[in-house]
C-alpha cells in the first residue's frame, strides 16, 4: 500500500477523529488535562496505534516517539476514566501521565530517560514518581520479555547469525584487524 492510498484511509477516520491528524501532541495534551469522553479516549488509543502503524508501514516518512507518547497518554486516560468509575475522585489527567511515561519506556527500552522526559515535558508529576516508577518498570520489562526491541533498535538492519566485522573476526583468530 503507497501513501496516498494510506493518507487517504487517514483522512476518511479523521473525519469523525480529527485528533488523529498530526502527531498526537493535541490528543496526549487533551489526555493529561482530562479532556475527552470515555469512548473518545477508547477509540483514540486504538486508532492512533493502527494509524501510526499504516503510515509507516506504507513508506511515509515520520516518527514514533509522539505518537507512542499520546497512546500511553489516552490509553492511562482511558483507564483513569474506568478507575474513576470504580474509585471516584481519581484524577484521569494522573493516570494519563502514568501511562505516558509507561509507554515511552516500554517503546524505548529506556524507562529512567521516560521518566526524566516526561517530568521535563509536563513540568509536573513529581508527586505520581511512585506509580510512575512501577508502571514505567513494569511496562518495560514486559516488553523486553516479549519483543527486546526499542522503537529505535527495531529499525536497523538484521544481520545473519554468526555475522562478525571484519575487525573481530581477526582480533578473535589472533590477528591485526585489517588497515583502512
Amino acid at each position: 500500500m503507497g501513501p496516498a492510498l494510506a493518507f487517504g484511509v487517514l483522512g476518511i477516520i479523521s473525519i469523525w477523529y480529527p485528533e488523529l491528524l498530526g502527531n498526537g501532541k493535541d490528543m496526549a495534551y487533551g489526555a493529561l488535562f482530562g479532556l475527552g469522553s470515555f469512548s473518545l479516549l477508547l477509540a483514540l488509543s486504538a486508532l492512533k496505534r493502527l494509524v501510526t502503524a499504516l503510515c509507516l508501514g506504507s513508506g511515509a516518512s515520520g516518527g514514533l516517539f509522539t505518537p507512542t507518547l499520546s497512546t500511553g497518554a489516552v490509553l492511562g486516560g482511558f483507564l483513569g476514566m474506568a478507575w474513576s468509575l470504580a474509585w471516584p475522585g481519581s484524577s484521569p489527567g494522573a493516570y494519563a501521565m502514568i501511562g505516558a511515561a509507561a509507554m515511552i519506556g516500554a517503546a524505548m527500552q529506556a524507562p529512567l530517560a521516560a521518566l526524566a522526559l516526561l517530568l521535563e515535558l509536563t513540568g509536573s508529576g513529581f508527586g505520581l514518581m511512585v506509580p510512575m516508577i512501577a508502571a514505567t518498570v513494569t511496562a518495560t520489562a514486559i516488553a523486553f520479555y516479549i519483543d527486546g526491541y526499542s522503537i529505535y533498535s527495531a529499525r536497523l538492519p538484521s544481520r545473519p547469525a554468526g555475522w562478525r566485522s571484519a575487525g573481530t573476526a581477526a582480533q578473535s583468530a589472533g590477528q591485526r584487524p585489517p588497515s583502512s
